[in-house]
C-alpha cells in the first residue's frame, strides 16, 4: 500500500481507495523529491556549502538568470554556496517554497516546478522579504538518489547579488 492508497472518509477513519497521480511517480519517490527540495533549502539557508552542493548531480546546473550566475558541477556549486554565505555577516536566511508540481518525463527525469519566497533577517528580528520568483528543475536518479541535474531559478523580484 502506498500513502496516495488512503483517504478519510467522513472524518471517522481510513479507507483504501487507489488515488489517480498525475505525476506519474510513486509515492516513494515523490516523497524523497520533496525532501530534496527542503533539504537544499535548509542546507542553503545554513550556508552549508556541502550540503547544498551534494543536491545537485555531479554535473549539475544552477541558472539564475537575472544575476547572470550560471554554474556547472559540485566544485563550482561549493564554491558559490561558501562565497554567499560568507558574506551574510550575522544575517539569516530563510526559503519558502510552494506549490510543488512535479512531473514524470519519457526519458525517466522528473520536471518540478515551485514558487519560492526568501527572507533575510537580523537575529531576534522578523525577517523580510528578499526574493519571490519560481524554479524549474530537472531532476535525475544519480547512485540511487534524485538529484537537481538543472535548477532554473526566475526570479519576480529579488535584492540577492551574485557574491564576487
Amino acid at each position: 500500500m502506498q500513502l496516495a492508497d488512503l483517504v478519510q472518509v467522513n472524518g471517522f477513519g481510513w479507507e483504501k481507495r487507489r488515488m489517480s497521480s498525475a505525476s506519474g511517480l510513486s509515492a516513494a519517490d515523490y516523497a524523497e523529491i520533496q525532501n530534496l527540495y527542503s533539504y537544499y533549502n535548509l542546507c542553503s539557508d545554513a550556508g552549508d556549502a556541502e550540503g547544498y552542493s551534494s543536491c545537485f548531480a555531479t554535473d549539475g546546473v544552477l541558472r539564475i538568470d537575472a544575476a547572470k550566475i550560471r554554474l556547472q558541477g559540485r566544485t563550482k556549486l561549493l564554491e558559490f554556496k561558501r562565497a554567499d554565505a560568507g558574506r551574510r555577516g550575522n544575517r539569516y536566511r530563510r526559503h519558502w517554497n510552494g506549490s510543488l508540481h512535479l512531473q514524470k518525463q519519457p526519458d525517466g527525469s522528473v520536471r518540478g516546478r515551485c514558487y519560492l519566497h526568501g527572507y533575510n533577517g537580523e537575529p531576534g528580528n522578523v525577517p523580510e522579504l528578499a526574493d519571490v520568483g519560481s524554479y524549474v528543475d530537472r531532476i535525475v536518479k544519480e547512485a540511487g538518489e534524485w538529484k537537481f541535474a538543472e535548477r532554473s531559478i526566475t526570479m519576480d523580484a529579488t535584492s540577492f547579488k551574485a557574491p564576487t
